[in-house]
């Protein structure tokens, strides 16, 4: 998440900067701090880091004094060589006085990142630190992500050259579906290496078999538990319009939901892919559902086209998103 520093004099200019920050752009107000004049914003930037300074290029030096535009070339010169002030990333300068900057143009462009005209009767500037925002927004996202990924490359080798178990699964709810719905699959080959079976009905390591809905679900958990210890069976996940919908598994408070369906005749396969609508529409009224997954064991007499099912079912830009895995049943 970025931190913005406001610097203006006007209190009125100042509400309506954190008013276009907060109404468009997923940054909470704690993140945003406001000085008057450049001794606040100094004492402000001893301590902390910001990503973004929006900074009105006409201010006082103190509050109430006298407002200029050398008191803000004075600050920027002082941010690039005192080592004491945490120089923000970016800084965007500001300022309705045109005929005042004018002078020291060159100054600011040398210093600043962008410069905005400011016109209180216009959305011009409104719309130009909405763009430089959202582009800050973007970038952060990406570096995290690439961050991660960098990472978890390492720990990855890191466990593989020391013969160590991975038990990585995503960073986001998305990949997560996705990465159990490959280990769901894997297991059904490699069922012996997951349980002993104790638990599960018509499973045990010396002969597997999977022929219902519910031996299905079962040889799911078994599988998830050493994944996602915080695995949920039969919790109650969506409560709309007086109806309860209780999932086959959850995680995390519901934000990733699990349901496993078995098809084992054509006359299924239409009932199954209604169901399938119907759960997503239905969960789509849960605010805490981040991601569905959609497990369909197929026995292998159904006439089924998987990679067309898992196409058109599978919403992996939305929100939730949806995966759909179809698995063929070699257990049977």
């Amino acid at each position: 998440m970025i931190k913005i520093l406001i610097v203006d004099d006007l209190q009125s200019k100042r509400e309506m900067i954190l008013k276009v920050i907060l109404d468009n752009h997923d940054i909470l107000e704690k993140n945003i701090r406001q000085a008057k004049c450049v001794n606040e914003a100094k004492k402000i930037l001893y301590q902390e880091y910001f990503d973004l300074m929006i900074l009105d290029l006409v201010l006082p030096v103190e509050v109430d004094g006298e407002s200029s535009p050398k008191n803000a070339i004075g600050f920027l010169n002082n941010i690039a060589i005192n080592p004491s002030i945490h120089p923000p990333i970016h800084i965007v300068g500001i300022s309705g006085y045109k005929d005042q900057v004018e002078d020291h143009h060159q100054d600011f462009n040398e210093k600043l990142w962008n410069l905005i005209d400011f016109e209180e009767n216009t959305s011009t500037w409104a719309d130009q630190l909405q763009s430089i925002i959202f582009h800050l927004v973007k970038i952060r996202q990406q570096f995290i992500s690439a961050s991660f990924a960098n990472q978890s490359e390492v720990i990855i080798d890191y466990l593989d050259n020391n013969s160590l178990p991975n038990t990585f699964v995503g960073f986001n709810w998305k990949q997560i579906a996705n990465n159990l719905a490959t280990i769901i699959e894997k297991s059904l080959s490699v069922p012996s290496k997951f349980s002993n079976g104790a638990k599960a009905k018509n499973i045990n390591t010396n002969s597997i078999k999977i022929s219902s809905e519910y031996d299905f679900q079962n040889l799911i958990h078994l599988v998830l538990r050493p994944w996602l210890p915080s695995v949920e069976a039969e919790n109650i996940a969506v409560i709309f319009d007086g109806n309860t919908k209780k999932a086959d598994f959850s995680i995390k408070g519901n934000s990733l939901i699990i349901e496993a369906k078995y098809i084992d005749t054509n006359g299924k396969k239409n009932d199954t892919l209604k169901t399938l609508e119907g759960l997503k529409s239905f969960y789509s009224n849960n605010a805490n559902v981040k991601a569905l997954l959609f497990l369909i064991l197929v026995e292998n007499g159904v006439d089924l086209d998987i990679h067309k099912i898992e196409e058109e079912f599978s919403q992996q830009g939305t929100d939730p998103s949806v995966c759909v895995k179809v698995i063929f049943n070699i257990l049977n």
